[in-house]
């Protein structure tokens, strides 16, 4: 498995389609079918790949500053964290997950 960082604006169409059909896959009932955020548009996405370069594992990520007791702090918020059905429990969304502790923990988040 391969896990690529893509920001927003370099996802190409075919990249696009391929993580509309993971959500829509995912979020069947509730998922809208004419774009590939739900509310909020990720500033960037982990993506996770097979061997075959096939998209297999995504979530978006939105970061922002936020005010806790009158400090700012960096918070980096998980959008639409997604596996596909046909590989779920072989800790892909943890691998995920861990991408974005080490991240967080390397950018002060």
């Amino acid at each position: 498995m391969k896990i690529d960082q893509v920001f927003e604006h370099d996802i190409s169409q075919e990249l696009a389609a391929s993580i509309q059909a993971l959500l829509m896959d995912s979020f069947s009932e509730i998922y809208p079918t004419d774009r590939i955020y739900f509310k909020q548009l990720p500033h960037f996405r982990l993506l996770a790949f097979n061997h075959d370069y096939q998209l297999i594992g995504h979530v978006g990520l939105d970061y922002r500053i936020m005010n806790l007791n009158g400090e700012s702090i960096r918070v980096l918020g998980l959008i639409d964290l997604c596996v596909s059905k046909n590989v779920r429990s072989q800790g892909i969304a943890s691998a995920l997950l861990l991408e974005i502790e080490k991240l967080s923990v390397t950018r002060n988040i």
